[in-house]
């Protein structure tokens, strides 16, 4: 298909195929690990209705067309800024294609003689730790901060090392399909930005930064629901910005999400759901472009990046929305109204049952933050929304580390957050039980004399002076389309962001603190120091 250029990161290198073998696919691709689908679909039918079930079911089935096949891939070609000819072994990427970007460590030169036949040749070396390649093939490092493992580059290495040897040798592994030959093209790096036919001209235009299962399953149809014209649409995978836009209707597709900002008219929206480390500051490209932004949640990973998103959402007032669903939920704001009208400090334990992903699953990158940061963080937001009155975190514990997991691992660990009110707030996430009704959720809050339970967003029971009142949503819901609705609303309605920066401050501050005990495995933490200028705004000069 056609597709837009890669963008290129710094630790890239652009190459102009000119022959590649696929060695192993990424079996997979997604990282979650589903069993007994139909099961699972049955089960979402009775707890999540019909309507979301299918939605989530069809996404599901649609996702391997839209990304492709994933592949290692011995490429052969000419590193297009230096002109070198070279062979490297680019990890999950499409088995053929013109152009490709691979990590620099793992880029070879390979002089003029060097030949297809060669390419085979090595390819069957490699194939000899064919275990090598599909344990660590499956992991874009071009994006995880990580460079590749010494085992991923030292099979390269010892394969060159054996090629170009006698033609009759031996080959060390199985034989590799033949080489793949892309048509001739372009000797210079493909625009990022691809211009697409047949755009609607109607509406607040909006670039949507991130193309993946849950843009195409929330934020796109929430997006026409309002009314928005949809302009730009960003994805780092070319294919899949391609497809996105094509089918869903984008005037442009990119693969920079910076031009994606600059190609939109302003005043628009922009719509943040990369990858969490580039949430803050995309946020603060499309404040500084003139639009208003709806970031997905984290918004924040690093200090510097609160610090700077604070700025933007103060110079520029009610311009951004954050993306925590759970503040939506009726059940939710109910029982933050039967607390208001009790008094004193609040207790609130968390059960989360998470999902079980791959171990190279993104969310475990060192630059994503951790799951704290990727997942708990809506629990820590939903304490911060249902304690209300300003209380400020003072402590942290983290139960420790269980015995035979890897260092710094943020499984099965017990967070504990002390209020300086007395309120305490305790999540416990784990991997462990039934997981056919995906990520499972019971709380219990108990502020005064009332206890209020939430079981799996879903049910509630509020018990007060020995009377139990109960109430319910007719099936279980995370909000996010109510989250849109009355979000994008405002934004149409030209009223202002509802999330406060303050909330923002102190969720960021409590998740990087929390990932900060997850990662170095203590005990106890402390609050980051800036931390007490949330309600002045005194941090932006930090």
């Amino acid at each position: 298909m056609e597709a837009p250029g890669y963008e290129i990161p710094a630790s890239g290198i652009l190459i102009e195929v000119e022959a590649a073998v696929p060695l192993v696919p990424v079996e997979n691709a997604s990282g979650r690990l589903t069993r007994r689908p139909y099961r699972k679909a049955a089960t979402f039918l009775l707890t999540d209705g019909p309507g979301r079930t299918v939605r989530k079911a069809r996404t599901k089935r649609e996702e391997p067309r839209f990304t492709g096949d994933f592949w290692t891939v011995l490429v052969l070609g000419q590193a297009l800024v230096s002109g070198d000819r070279v062979i490297a072994l680019a990890s999950r990427v499409p088995p053929a294609a013109q152009q490709l970007v691979v990590h620099r460590d793992l880029v070879r030169p390979a002089g003029p003689a060097f030949a297809p036949g060669d390419l085979q040749r090595v390819a069957s070396e490699l194939l000899a730790g064919a275990e090598v390649l599909r344990r660590l093939g499956r992991q874009g490092f071009l994006y995880s901060a990580t460079e590749p493992p010494a085992e991923l580059v030292g099979l390269l290495e010892q394969a060159l090392g054996r090629v170009p040897g006698p033609a009759s040798a031996e080959p060390a592994g199985p034989a590799p399909a033949p080489p793949i030959s892309p048509p001739a093209g372009r000797r210079e790096a493909a625009d990022t930005v691809l211009r697409l036919p047949g755009a609607s001209s109607a509406g607040t235009p909006v670039a949507v930064l991130g193309a993946g299962d849950y843009t195409r399953t929330e934020i796109i149809p929430a997006l026409r629901k309002a009314h928005f014209r949809l302009y730009s649409v960003a994805n780092r995978e070319p294919q899949i910005a391609a497809m996105v836009g094509r089918e869903y209707g984008f005037a442009v597709a990119t693969t920079d999400s910076a031009r994606a900002i600059a190609e939109l008219p302003a005043p628009g929206l922009v719509v943040v759901a990369t990858a969490h480390d580039s949430h803050a500051d995309l946020a603060c490209w499309a404040l500084e472009a003139g639009h208003r932004v709806f970031v997905e949640k984290p918004p924040a990973v690093t200090a510097q990046d609160v610090r700077r998103l604070a700025a933007g959402m103060r110079a520029h007032p009610g311009a951004v929305e954050i993306g925590f669903n759970r503040r939506y939920h009726p059940l939710v704001r109910r029982a933050r109204e039967r607390l208001r009208q009790e008094s004193g400090p609040t207790s609130i334990c968390c059960t989360v049952k998470e999902l079980a992903f791959e171990p190279d699953h993104w969310y475990f990158w060192p630059n994503q933050g951790t799951r704290i940061t990727g997942n708990l963080c809506h629990w820590i937001d939903l304490a911060v929304f249902l304690i209300e009155g300003g209380p400020m975190p003072v402590s942290l514990t983290m139960s420790p580390r269980v015995p035979g997991t890897e260092a710094g691992s943020d499984e099965e660990r017990v967070l504990t957050v002390t209020f300086e009110d007395g309120s305490l707030l305790t999540i416990l996430a784990t991997i462990r039980g039934d997981d056919i009704r995906g990520v499972q959720e019971q709380m219990e809050i108990r502020r005064g004399r009332t206890t209020i339970t939430i079981d799996d967003l879903w049910k509630l029971r509020v018990r007060s002076e020995g009377i139990e009142r109960y109430s319910r949503t007719v099936f279980r819901d995370k909000a996010h389309s109510t989250m849109y609705r009355e979000a994008l609303g405002r934004m149409v309605a030209g009223q202002p962001a509802a999330y406060p920066v303050r909330d923002m401050v102190v969720v960021s501050a409590i998740q990087i603190a929390a990932s900060e005990l997850a990662r170095t495995d203590k005990r106890t933490g402390e609050l980051p120091d800036w931390l007490a200028t949330a309600d002045t705004g005194a941090l932006l000069a930090g």
